[in-house]
């Protein structure tokens, strides 16, 4: 196992992660008893919520090492290794699936979504967030454009991609294509927030695939433009970068 899931859960869970997985929970409204799946589950923030309710919880997400960190941490949630779109579950298994920032990373979202409706008992629930478009996210386009300066822009591409998702039409559209009802779209924003500007990308790159697409000169670099580019986001407590994501709720 890499050391990337363990600064993943240390660094980019509290700060991205938890606080968009309470908005999702809430939303998900679980009920005790349940059966649920939390798909692209990287280290399991959302599988731990969910057990904690009381709901019988299956891990599912393609990375071996993101399963393994999970599993050692949280006996409680079956997890298993597998790709979106070919759950290893029957069909009308869960009355619920949670999905938080994974479908965008999907090679066919279409085909994740119909297996999706696949493996939900009729009138089970999906609950996905998925960060809106790089438009919306002025600091993290600051932050990519200067990566992009810096390492060039497949790089860049890469920090990209999480907010590359579909927009508010799209997501509507491959959910009612895949035969979801009741699809309900939202907005909400979650504040991240690091010691700094350099801090942020030490973290970033710690627990993300950028570390690995960086050499020492480049992070020294970044850093050092990162710290005048992202002043207006500063406060005497750090820099705060904000998020927008989408929450979408919908039935089978």
């Amino acid at each position: 196992m890499t050391d990337v899931p363990r600064a993943y859960e240390r660094y980019l869970v509290p700060a991205f992660f938890v606080p968009c997985a309470e908005l999702l929970v809430r939303l998900a409204t679980p009920v005790a008893g349940e059966r649920a799946v939390d798909l692209a589950c990287g280290t399991g923030v959302v599988a731990r919520r969910l057990a904690d309710r009381g709901l019988s919880v299956t891990g599912v997400d393609v990375s071996d090492a993101m399963v393994a960190f999970a599993a050692a941490a949280e006996p409680r949630v079956d997890w298993r290794v597998a790709a979106a779109g070919a759950l290893p579950l029957g069909a009308g298994t869960a009355e619920l699936v949670c999905c938080q920032q994974g479908l965008q990373f999907f090679p066919d979202p279409a085909g994740a979504l119909r297996d999706v409706h696949r493996v939900l008992v009729p009138g089970g629930r999906l609950a996905l967030a998925v960060w809106r478009g790089i438009e919306h996210h002025p600091a993290w386009a600051t932050f990519v454009d200067a990566v992009d300066r810096w390492a060039g822009p497949e790089v860049g591409a890469v920090m990209r991609r999480p907010l590359s998702g579909p927009d508010r039409d799209g997501l509507r559209r491959l959910l009612t294509d895949a035969e979801f009802t009741g699809v309900r779209i939202r907005i909400a924003t979650v504040l991240p927030r690091f010691p700094s500007a350099r801090e942020f990308l030490r973290q970033e790159a710690a627990g993300s695939p950028l570390g690995a697409l960086l050499d020492p000169a480049q992070v020294e670099g970044l850093g050092a433009e990162l710290e005048r580019d992202l002043a207006p986001y500063a406060d005497d407590d750090g820099v705060v970068l904000p998020m927008q994501t989408w929450l979408v709720t919908a039935h089978r």
